[in-house]
């Protein structure tokens, strides 16, 4: 299955990305392959699933079964010249091979076993799209945080800047008292939200930990501009379509309908006759008095017909078909919750090119006008306050800056994994952009 392979050229990149460098987006999936207990589960469940076709197949294979038994037996007869007492020990062995010729239920059961293995490899499937997603989220955290603990650290220094500023302009009597005040209120501010940023970087570290199993060192993340390309095909309703189709949660849903569809049928199989062929040969030891030893070789058909069970095979029958009823309701709703996901998926990645390209925009003419208004408090055109709130905003512009390239790059992967797309090689493709150490 797709998720399940890597093509060579992808294979090439990984190896020089992780000899490049050790820690990064690739090397914490890797070790969340072998780490975290959500996967590992789910490909326990797919190793057991593995074993239900077996299981099926096996009800229509021939059963041989050997049978052994030693009796001991003692006897006493009352005759006209006293009493008799015999005593024997008596043994028999038997092999008897029993091959199914005609038996419905065996076969649907069959089928059904094909099928639950098909659905543990979907749900494998699922699960590992899931991983590649939360490993993603939380490297992207990690690097989030950092870069708004960053900032707000530089900030922290310009605010400390501007406060000995006022200060001093304060003790020469350019400014008043008031813009004293507020640079030490911006500064204390900015300190409080350090420490909230602090605690975030850290949970976030730990997040990704978990998942992985590994220490988390410096990290490669994003330092300068991404190409922020749209998605191909560029229709959303050509993602939606695909969704309805591929999405694994539709497939595995798929899967359950034919599952109890089966059941439906293997009910009803309850009604009809069986058909075995039964070869069996047994050997007895002392069978009787006088009798030393007895073979006997058997071969024929045996049929079994149901005729009642009380009505608890109509129930069941009607049970199953309501249950198969539940399973197209729900087939149908996971593919309305595919399309929905494909569509928010799309909206991340449309709205996410766009909001990166605004904020890009910003953050130049943010730069221009602290620069302006530094230039304005110098020449005493402006007040401490425009300052403040200029480095506050051009910090804001940062932080959202940051926000918004990461959750873009996340919900294009969203958007694969919706899709059902979704493999190890989007991660090699995001590390590419990971050029620099964040």
């Amino acid at each position: 299955m797709k998720w399940f392979k890597s093509s060579c050229a992808a294979l090439a990149i990984i190896g020089l990305l992780e000899s490049a460098q050790a820690d990064n987006l690739l090397k914490h999936y890797r070790d969340a392959l072998e780490h975290d207990a959500q996967f590992l589960a789910a490909r326990a469940l797919s190793q057991a699933g593995d074993e239900e076709s077996i299981l099926g197949l096996a009800g229509l294979l021939p059963n041989l079964s050997l049978d052994a038994q030693s009796n001991w037996s003692q006897a006493q007869y009352e005759t006209f010249g006293g009493s008799l007492e015999h005593r024997r020990q008596s043994r028999s062995y038997g092999v008897q091979l029993r091959q199914p010729v005609f038996r419905w239920q065996s076969w649907v059961h069959y089928q059904q076993g094909k099928q639950q293995k098909a659905f543990a490899r979907l749900q494998l499937g699922i699960a590992a799209q899931a991983l590649i997603l939360r490993v993603a989220k939380a490297y992207f955290d990690v690097l989030i945080t950092k870069e708004v603990l960053d900032v707000l650290s530089r900030l922290r220094e310009v605010d400390a800047e501007q406060l000995a500023g006022a200060k001093k302009h304060f003790e020469l009597g350019n400014v008043s008292i008031t813009d004293v005040h507020e640079a030490q209120a911006s500064l204390d501010l900015v300190s409080a939200r350090i420490i909230v940023a602090r605690s975030k970087a850290g949970l976030a570290r730990h997040e990704l930990s978990r998942i992985t199993g590994s220490p988390v060192g410096e990290l490669r993340g994003l330092t300068g501009g991404v190409g922020m390309v749209l998605p191909q095909p560029a229709d959303a309703n050509d993602w939606v379509t695909s969704a309805e189709r591929n999405s694994l949660e539709v497939q595995a849903q798929e899967v359950l309908l034919d599952i109890a569809r089966n059941e439906v049928r293997s009910r009803k199989a309850e009604h009809l006759p069986s058909l075995d062929l039964v070869a069996s040969k047994s050997m007895q030891q002392n069978p009787s008095v006088g009798t030393e030893r007895g073979t006997t070789a058997t071969i024929g058909l045996r049929m079994s017909m149901p005729l009642y069970a009380g009505g608890g095979t109509s129930a069941a029958v009607r049970k199953a078909k309501a249950l198969a009823a539940k399973a197209e309701y729900e087939l149908e709703d996971a593919k309305g919750a595919a399309a929905l996901l494909a569509r928010e998926a799309w909206a991340g990645v449309i709205d996410g090119v766009g909001q990166v390209r605004a904020l890009e925009a910003a953050k130049i003419s943010a730069e221009s006008a602290l620069a302006a208004n530094r230039l304005g408090y110098k020449i005493g055109v402006r007040i401490g306050r425009d300052v403040l709130e200029m480095q506050s905003q051009y910090s804001d512009t940062l932080q959202r800056l940051s926000s918004a390239r990461y959750d873009t790059l996340l919900a294009k992967l969203r958007l694969k994994a919706a899709v059902g797309a979704l493999s190890e090689e989007d991660l090699v493709e995001v590390n590419l952009l990971l050029d620099e150490q964040a």
